[in-house]
């Protein structure tokens, strides 16, 4: 998906990922991560913010949550991440990250609260009445009061398949009663997902139906006598869409993809937002007409289209072989690349992808690479898929 601007804008990255492969360095199935030009991207992303009068928080689930990339995200720039789920608020709280948002896809378990309040979060993400009130108790009995953003749905949000939930907004004004009684909890603001989506001329993002459905409930709220000043909308937080956030009186945004580089919108124009991410892998071996690559970090919503494939860095862009998309149903052991001639010879060499990622729910290694930017690349951190 992101090869073309792989090549034209971060060419090193991938004959990098190639020559460590070939020599040994990362092994077969490893993300490989320019930290230089994450940095590059978080610097510019914190400064648009800055412009615009946005909070951040980073989202790490896509490239790893790894502690190493954490750090390197808040040194450079945005502090405070978003959690989407208990597992990665623990191991970014534990490797000294502040939480800014959890709850936001997938809220915590009734036992879990008392753990979730230690971390300090400045929101949590609420999507009903019950966790309203397990998390309320759960800050009465630490002798605190916690700030949350209600997740608000509607008739005609786009949901996608497993990210259901929320308050529905019809309903919201009784719900909302109950809510202001709880004496461990203040409502502060409300957040949907997704806000914006690729347009159809694939030329810019549009708002969506759920960016609407956000905004009517930050007005019902205020109708309320509620002090919003928190409006989360997050989705393709970028350079591009931070302006009209701000347009709307939007507080946050939550970058992801564009920590490095690959919202889609990165795949058809040149942002400042740089490819920071490649995947590579090995020909495990071939038959007349396809390549089977060594897998583990295939993503099935990944669109992924092609790889350069070669044996040395200095030629990995002059050969390119269609990808067969991976299964939905099957473990994807291996990848399918179409060969472009049967007297092709391809088993050992390396294969460069770049797609859109979610490490996070995968079997893949993660390379954490720095030096590639100036001529020197070197291996920060490998991470050893478990």
């Amino acid at each position: 998906m992101f090869l073309d601007k792989v090549r034209e804008l971060n060419p090193g990255l991938a004959e990098t990922g190639a020559a460590m492969h070939q020599n040994g360095t990362i092994p077969p199935n490893t993300y490989v991560i320019d930290l230089d030009m994450l940095a590059s991207n978080v610097r510019s992303l914190a400064s648009d913010a800055e412009k615009n009068n946005l909070e951040l928080y980073f989202m790490s689930k896509q490239i790893g949550r790894l502690p190493q990339i954490a750090r390197w995200i808040r040194d450079n720039g945005i502090e405070k991440a978003v959690a989407v789920e208990f597992n990665e608020g623990k191991i970014l709280h534990e490797a000294g990250i502040k939480i800014g948002n959890i709850g936001h896809l997938v809220q915590p378990g009734k036992h879990e609260w008392e753990e979730v309040l230690r971390w300090k979060p400045e929101v949590v993400t609420l999507f009903s009445v019950v966790r309203a009130k397990q998390l309320s108790e759960a800050a009465l009995n630490a002798n605190m009061r916690q700030p949350v953003i209600l997740r608000v749905i509607d008739e005609g949000d786009m949901v996608f398949p497993g990210q259901e939930g929320g308050f529905q907004l019809k309903g919201l004004l009784d719900e909302l009663k109950e809510l202001i009684a709880l004496e461990g909890i203040e409502v502060v603001g409300v957040t949907s997902f997704p806000n914006f989506m690729l347009n159809d001329e694939q030329t810019g993002f549009s708002s969506t139906h759920n960016f609407s459905t956000l905004l009517k409930a930050k007005a019902l709220l205020e109708q309320e006598g509620i002090k919003v000043r928190h409006v989360n909308g997050p989705s393709a937080t970028c350079s591009e869409t931070m302006p009209l956030l701000e347009e709307q009186g939007v507080t946050h945004g939550e970058p992801g993809h564009a920590l490095t580089g690959t919202t889609p919108l990165h795949s058809k124009v040149t942002l400042p937002e740089k490819p920071a991410i490649i995947y590579v892998s090995e020909i495990s071996h071939e038959d007349k007409e396809h390549a089977y690559v060594i897998g583990g970090g295939f993503y099935a919503r990944g669109q992924m289209t092609g790889a350069f494939v070669g044996s040395r860095p200095e030629t990995i862009f002059d050969n390119r072989l269609d990808a067969v998309s991976p299964s939905l149903e099957n473990i994807d052991y291996y990848g399918m690349l179409k060969k472009n001639s049967e007297a092709e010879r391809l088993t050992g060499q390396s294969v460069v992808y770049s797609f859109r990622t979610q490490i996070f729910v995968t079997r893949a290694n993660v390379a954490l690479v720095t030096g590639i930017q100036s001529g020197a690349p070197r291996l920060y951190h490998l991470e050893r898929s478990r």
